[in-house]
């Protein structure tokens, strides 16, 4: 392959292979396509790939080259890392109607712009959950197989479409337009709430004003649908317009900064599994290395798993975006949760806490001490750190800082706790010894309950409260909510 090193394969389809390959000067990771010259497919490739290369938009991947051999077409495109919708569904069951809001909402953005973006509209005619890829928050469309421009779509002899997805013009041999699209939306809203695919007579019905909008989608009239991506994007926008996850701010909705005093306190090992938590109970959250430690780096390395254009490594089904520096211009990704590793860089951690909540965001400091009763010392210089870092700023805004910082005592021996500088027990957790951060187990699960019900849901009820969709979900295992 000349310039690139192939590493392995990503994927294999009908027309052909995607392979993860490394840009060897540019040391820069891509997504390779290859189709042989001689594939029934060839020609439908060579249309995507020259209808790729006429595209820009954040969430369509991009396109860096395409070449030839005598045997096959390459096609050099950005390197993606994350779930497909259909994963996510088939892991988690059906998704919370904030995470169909979201998604949704990204899902127009999308085809309006494939709409919109030359004199004919450009029609993709097989949106379905195996074509979108959600990545860090942002939902990429791929596989442009069937995409064509409203003219040539009509004018083909043979259509295409996905089972339970696919638009009764497109079954039926009826003019396709934008309203196909606006149809296919529709199912993936409906798949996304119902957690399975449209069936004609047995499919599970979508209540409420979501419901009503995906019916509108679904429409068999052409005529009685909504007439652009863009409507259905309002719809929903309008649907739930003051959650926080539909603010113009692309801001957190909680971010939890940890840190300690010393090194050695413990602060990653806590920090990747509260992130692991959290992701676990259907609260998309980033790990994002603050200290300088270079771990997320040497995990990568170790386990052969490079970042991504986000700058992001995903270990073991985890984000987890190393410390760079503020020269460094990376893709922006979209996470509602964010914990931030600070380490042993505590009045760093302080300020980053005092300047997210000056900005208005939802924040809460998580201070790691020692655990064993020589480390009382330990304690009263973390809190004397803190009231000095505070003792310019007005009593209001003071308070509320102290009420956002929590305590964690780590590597804890029985009688640790006590002592009369503990007298708010509120403020204060023990964490339990467990071995791996990446899999918490039962002692572990509930520390981080305890650890996060102030900040998730409201203490002594069932079930945790939903920041996004301002209602309380019951507790599970393993969260149906994206």
């Amino acid at each position: 392959m000349g310039k690139y090193q192939l590493i392995r394969i990503l994927g294999q389809g009908r027309s052909g292979t995607v392979y993860l390959a490394k840009h060897l000067e540019l040391d820069a990771y891509r997504a390779i396509k290859q189709v042989p010259r001689s594939s029934v497919c060839y020609e439908q490739f060579r249309r995507e790939a020259l209808l790729l290369k006429r595209l820009r938009h954040p969430c369509i991947p991009i396109v860096y080259d395409l070449e030839e051999d005598s045997q096959y077409s390459y096609l050099m495109e950005e390197f993606l890392e994350g779930d497909s919708l259909y994963d996510l569904v088939q892991a988690r069951g059906p998704l919370n109607q904030d995470a169909v809001i979201r998604y949704g909402i990204q899902i127009c953005g999308l085809v309006q712009y494939l709409h919109s973006a030359e004199t004919i509209p450009i029609l993709y005619l097989d949106l379905q959950p195996r074509n979108l890829l959600v990545c860090h928050g942002q939902v990429k469309l791929l596989d442009f197989d069937h995409s064509d421009t409203l003219t040539a779509a009509n004018a083909a002899a043979e259509r295409y479409g996905t089972e339970g997805f696919a638009a009764p013009e497109q079954r039926e041999g009826g003019y396709l337009d934008v309203r196909t699209d606006v149809y296919q939306i529709g199912a993936v809203l409906s798949y996304m709430a119902a957690g399975e695919a449209r069936k004609e007579g047995l499919s599970t019905p979508v209540p409420g004003e979501l419901g009503a909008i995906i019916r509108r989608c679904l429409n068999h009239d052409v005529r009685m649908r909504y007439a652009s991506a863009e409507e259905v994007g309002e719809a929903l926008g309008n649907l739930h317009s003051n959650t926080e996850c539909l603010r113009q701010s692309r801001s957190p909705s909680l971010t939890i900064i940890l840190s300690a005093a010393r090194p050695g306190a413990g602060v990653t090992h806590i920090a990747i599994g509260l992130a692991v938590w959290l992701n676990r109970h259907g609260y998309p959250a980033l790990y994002e290395e603050h200290n300088r430690s270079g771990d997320v780096r040497a995990m990568g390395e170790r386990l052969g798993i490079p970042a991504d254009s986000y700058g992001i490594h995903t270990i073991m089904k985890l984000p987890m975006k190393p410390r760079y520096g503020k020269a460094v211009r990376l893709s922006e990704s979209r996470y509602p949760f964010v914990v931030k590793d600070y380490g042993a860089e505590l009045p760093e951690a302080a300020r980053a806490a005092a300047s997210n909540r000056e900005a208005g965001g939802k924040t809460v400091l998580l201070a790691v001490c020692g655990g064993k009763w020589w480390d009382g010392p330990e304690l009263a210089g973390i809190m004397e750190k803190l009231r000095e870092m505070n003792a310019a700023q007005p009593a209001e805004r003071l308070a509320r800082q102290q009420d956002g910082v929590l305590f964690l005592f780590n590597h804890a021996v029985s009688g640790a706790l006590r002592g009369p500088s503990l007298r708010d027990r509120a403020r204060f957790r023990q964490a339990p010894y467990f071995p791996d951060p990446f899999h918490p187990d039962q002692k572990a699960e509930s520390f981080y309950e305890a650890v996060m019900a102030g900040y998730l849901k409201e203490e002594g009820r069932k079930g945790r409260w939903d920041l996004f969709t301002e209602r309380r979900i019951p507790w599970r295992s393993r969260g149906s909510s994206a």
